[in-house]
């Protein structure tokens, strides 16, 4: 008789269970609020949530893969499938689940997807999708052999909201190492988190990955640690996992690694400057899949910015200043040589970068004003003051003052037909550099930091006139020296001196010249290259790197053409305008202009 009842109290139990669940086979969908659990029956089966609809459950699993194969489970936008307890979607002992997730997956326990035992699945959480849990979201583990090949696509959010301490584990995404093959992509847009301050990293991480020999987290969105940055967003163990951060992609909180031949990439661009803080007594190897050097105290990087294109602004300024020699020797002032001369220019310049090489795109705009005082009837005083503002590809800003003066010395007959001048320069140059940097190290997982430094700059000519229609031949020369200095965050600099050379033809051209008008063409053909360049020293958090230009960077070839228009509208009244424009096998253009009006009194 006992047995008899036990039999009867299971019998009873177990009907109980099966009241308010259906088994399902085949194509199947939920357009309404239901409460009734959802068993998957056969192999192929798919359930589709829709219409704004919910699919909740007091307790456990309100849809059961039950272990059946190439399930398929979509949930709509708008719609929802909840449990009060633990694992939404039990997704264990299965091979070939897709979860196509555009609404609300939410579990008040642990595993808002579990996948224990899980083989070739796939979890895709679209843009505006949800899935959240209490505790560890999502997660791959194995009882007995090896859960494998596992894809989750995160465009949404995935998310554990308890706040955790002590012992408790609290992954949003977790496998561990018993498992193999798990691949995590979190696209623009994600944005995966927890809140989580416990003892070790596989409690803490926001998203832990562990592999037998392999697996893969690439991060273009965002992955978050909100108990703060010093806390675990990524916790790394195993063997062979290979973490690649990319775009703009931000990571808030330290990255944890354990056990060894891991691999941790970046790819934010050619000259994004970042610094991620890595703890943990794990081996891994770092890549700058741009070919920005990366230093491994940690794992940083700084843009070169300024530094890479020192050799370009040298001769940028040379030819500046040569064009705007010819227009003063052009003028009715420096054949009277009877007073000064001066001009104020508005100048553009634009490089497209080159990744293969390193050359940064940057964009330059500046005003500058050039004096010529005559001291006797062969030598001038030269003032040359320019105030820019460089803005070099990927959030970094240079503000320039500079400041030149020297002599230039001309009618140095060489033969009959053949004159000469030479001119030199000095001069300092002010530098406030402001760049925006990514980082784990801050609650936005970015950095303003600043820098003021000084560098100082020699320019020397000489130009070999020909009183016919042969063009003239100069040569040119530029120094550059930058004291070392370090920025307000992570890098300092050590000091950088760099020499270049050039050789140029130019010519002047009369269009047009009577009383009233003078309009004439010039133009200069230059090839510059560094004669001589350092290696620039840096350090990333105290951690020495080096960079050394690209040789396709260490020569440039540059045509500069401009329209010169001069009108006297009496004795003591003239304006003048001049055009330049200029074209660089550096990819590099620009345009420079002035106006001015004179009167004597």
């Amino acid at each position: 008789m006992k047995l008899l009842k036990i039999f009867l109290i299971f019998i009873y139990l177990t009907s109980l269970r099966q009241v308010n669940a259906a088994n399902i086979t085949g194509a199947n969908t939920i357009n309404s609020d239901s409460t009734t659990q959802q068993v998957y029956n056969a192999d192929d089966t798919s359930l589709t949530i829709t219409n704004s609809s919910t699919l909740s459950r007091t307790g456990q699993a309100p849809v059961n893969i039950n272990g059946k194969d190439d399930g398929t489970l979509t949930i709509n936008s708008g719609s929802s499938i909840t449990a009060t307890s633990h694992n939404t979607v039990q997704g264990k002992d299965q091979a070939g689940l897709t979860v196509t997730n555009s609404g609300t997956i939410s579990s008040g326990g642990s595993k808002a997807i579990n996948l224990l035992n899980a083989q070739n699945s796939t979890v895709t959480n679209n843009s505006g999708g949800i899935i959240k849990s209490n505790t560890n979201t999502v997660t791959l583990t194995e009882n007995s052999g090896t859960g494998n090949n596992v894809t989750i696509n995160n465009s949404g959010q995935i998310f554990s909201e308890a706040v955790s301490s002590g012992t408790t584990n609290n992954n949003a995404v977790k496998s561990e190492d018993d498992t193999n093959n798990m691949t995590l992509i979190n696209n623009v847009g994600g944005h995966i988190y927890n809140n989580n301050s416990s003892a070790t990293a596989l409690q803490q991480a926001t998203v832990f990955i562990a592999a037998e020999d392999t697996a893969t987290l690439t991060n273009s969105g965002k992955i978050e640690n909100k108990a703060g940055p010093e806390n675990w967003a990524i916790g790394i163990a195993g063997s062979g996992v290979t973490v690649t951060l990319k775009d703009a992609g931000k990571v808030i909180g330290k990255i944890n690694v354990a056990d060894s031949g891991h691999t941790i990439r970046l790819q934010h661009g050619a000259g994004q400057a970042y610094y991620y803080d890595i703890t943990g007594n794990g081996t891994y190897t770092l890549q700058d899949l741009d070919g920005n050097p990366v230093v491994k105290g940690s794992a940083g990087s700084i843009g070169q910015g300024g530094n890479e294109m020192v050799d370009e602004e040298l001769g940028y300024k040379s030819l500046s200043l040569r064009k705007s020699l010819t227009r003063y020797q052009q003028s009715d002032e420096f054949s009277e040589r009877d007073k000064g001369w001066g001009e104020i220019t508005t100048s553009f310049l634009k490089r497209d970068g080159d990744n293969s090489t390193l050359a940064l795109d940057n964009e330059k705009i500046g005003i500058g004003a050039n004096i010529f005082e005559p001291i006797s009837n062969n030598k001038t005083l030269i003032l040359s003051f320019e105030t820019s503002l460089q803005n070099i590809s990927k959030n970094h800003d240079i503000n320039k003052f500079s400041f030149l003066t020297g002599m230039n010395f001309d009618k140095i007959e060489i033969s009959e037909g053949v004159n000469s001048e030479i001119y030199f320069l000095g001069g300092a140059s002010f530098n406030k550099s402001d760049r925006n940097i990514l980082t784990n190290t801050t609650s936005t997982g970015l950095l303003d930091i600043s820098d003021e430094y000084m560098s100082y700059e020699a320019l020397i000519g000489n130009k070999i006139i020909f009183n016919n229609l042969l063009p003239d031949l100069s040569f040119n020369f530029g120094y550059s020296h930058t004291p070392s200095h370090e920025e307000s965050k992570f890098y300092k600099w050590e000091d950088r001196d760099v020499y270049n050379g050039s050789l140029a033809l130019s010519n002047e051209h009369q269009i047009l010249k009577d009383n009233k008008k003078n309009i004439y063409f010039s133009w200069i053909a230059d090839a510059r290259t560094i004669l001589d360049d350092n290696v620039q020293i840096f350090y990333v958090n105290g951690t020495k790197g080096s960079y050394t230009q690209n040789n396709d960077l260490k020569t440039e070839f540059s045509l500069s053409a401009g329209l010169n228009y001069n009108y006297n509208f009496s004795k003591n009244s003239k304006f003048s305008m001049s055009l330049d424009g200029l074209q660089t096998s550096q990819d590099t253009s620009g345009i420079k202009a002035n106006l001015k009006y004179s009167h004597k009194f």
